[in-house]
């Protein structure tokens, strides 16, 4: 029997906005400046230097990528552009970043995470990015200023660490819990105004702020785009620069379109946030946002090195540029299967092993015995890995059939249905 009861008009689905989409643009500069700490070799140093760096960047993209998913309508454009400008300085000094430019990366940083944690309200909690109120990562950064290297890396790895902890275990409770104590203090720490009789005032009500999830899966996705993007530049500059096309500059060159090509296919349509396997809701946002940090930090690593593969296409790759590659592509497995294993149960977890399991392992082993393979050989042996996850009995994965049309049509066939 049909309801007579008028059903609520459904809120119109939002979309990234223009100012935001304009905003992502720094992500583009960003993602090819950071690349570049990573064509010389890259030694441990260098690896570790960049993944501090990338993190540092992130954060700062997401701090205001909240702001905006939370202010919606009311978001100001003017602290956008402010964030974006210091986010350029950011990316300008990271090509003498271990020379002249430090202090201004490290100034650039400090003040933009003094900004995001400004624009809230007073007594706004911002309970899905607990860093919007606990802003103690970026003292290191600060202090750093005062010491030379290597100490000085050593503080901007120390204040990344406090953010990845903070983001790992502030929940919700713990974080409305430790943002009423501090109001407690401060309104208990400061004599009433007025005349002695006046009462004390009453602490600022705080209000839970949270983000919404498809509003700001959508920022996530585009972000992994852009930095895919970042590959197809690396391959197209790096193509450019020979003489002569031939058959293995070809073969390299499609094999690297094809690895980001599937990347972004099991990414974005088998995925939630650009995460592949990662289901809606299986996370708490500041968590998938944090895997989000690092697998595109994999994405940027591997963009670096098919831009070289590029370049000694008619050779091996250098050893260096070889395990960045594998490496990456080990990274980027690793973090699908961190975001499937949340919701996995037992028979679940025996198709896990036969999904993520051959590709981490294959990555790995490339990394350490393929090193004599030709470049476009190791690519390809990568594009199959991808396209392995994309057509491994997805009917098992437990993924909205809407994820993609081959997934739709298998599921409806046996009947299955994807478990909420």
């Amino acid at each position: 029997m049909e309801s007579t009861e008028s059903a609520a008009p459904a809120e119109p689905e939002r979309h990234a906005g223009w100012n935001e989409l304009f905003f992502d643009l720094v992500v583009v500069a960003g993602a090819g400046q950071l690349a570049h700490l990573l064509h010389d070799g890259p030694h441990p140093a260098d690896l570790a230097l960049f993944g501090v760096l990338y993190l540092a960047f992130w954060t700062t993209w997401a701090g205001f990528a909240v702001y905006g998913d939370i202010a919606a309508s009311a978001t100001r454009v003017s602290t956008l552009l402010i964030a974006m400008l210091g986010m350029a300085v950011m990316a300008a000094s990271v090509h003498a970043v271990q020379t002249s430019h430090a202090t201004a990366f490290v100034i650039a940083y400090v003040a933009l995470r003094w900004q995001a944690g400004r624009v809230w309200q007073r007594g706004s909690i911002v309970v899905d990015w607990p860093l919007a109120q606990f802003g103690s990562g970026a003292v290191p950064w600060l202090v750093s200023l005062f010491v030379d290297t290597p100490l000085r890396y050593w503080l901007w790895a120390l204040g990344i660490a406090l953010d990845i902890v903070t983001l790992l275990v502030s929940t919700r409770d713990r974080t409305l819990r430790r943002a009423g104590e501090r109001a407690a203090r401060r309104n208990g720490g400061r004599p009433p105004p007025g005349p002695a009789h006046s009462p004390a005032p009453a602490p600022p009500r705080l209000s839970e702020s949270r983000v919404d999830t498809a509003h700001m899966g959508e920022r996530l996705g585009l972000y992994v785009i852009i930095v895919l993007g970042e590959g197809v530049i690396q391959v197209i500059d790096a193509a450019s620069q020979r003489d002569a096309w031939d058959r293995p500059l070809a073969a390299t060159g499609l094999g690297a379109f094809g690895l980001l090509a599937a990347i972004c296919t099991l990414s974005l349509l088998y995925g939630t946030n650009g995460i592949p396997r990662l289901r809606k809701g299986s996370l708490a946002p500041r968590l998938a946002m944090l895997l989000h940090a690092v697998m595109t930090g994999f994405l940027v690593a591997l963009a670096t090195a098919l831009g070289s593969a590029i370049t000694h296409v008619d050779d091996v790759l250098p050893r260096g540029q070889h395990w960045l590659l594998c490496g990456a592509m080990a990274g980027y497995f690793a973090a699908g299967l961190v975001a499937a294993l949340p919701l996995a149960d037992r028979s679940d977890r025996v198709w896990l092993l036969g999904w993520a399991l051959p590709c981490l392992a294959t990555s790995v082993a490339l990394a350490l015995f393929g090193v004599r393979l030709p470049a476009w050989a190791t690519i390809w042996i990568l594009v199959a890995l991808v396209g392995w996850q994309i057509l491994y009995d997805p009917g098992r994965a437990g993924t909205e059939p809407s994820a993609g049309r081959w997934w739709s049509g298998r599921i409806r066939r046996t009947g299955r249905v994807a478990r909420s």
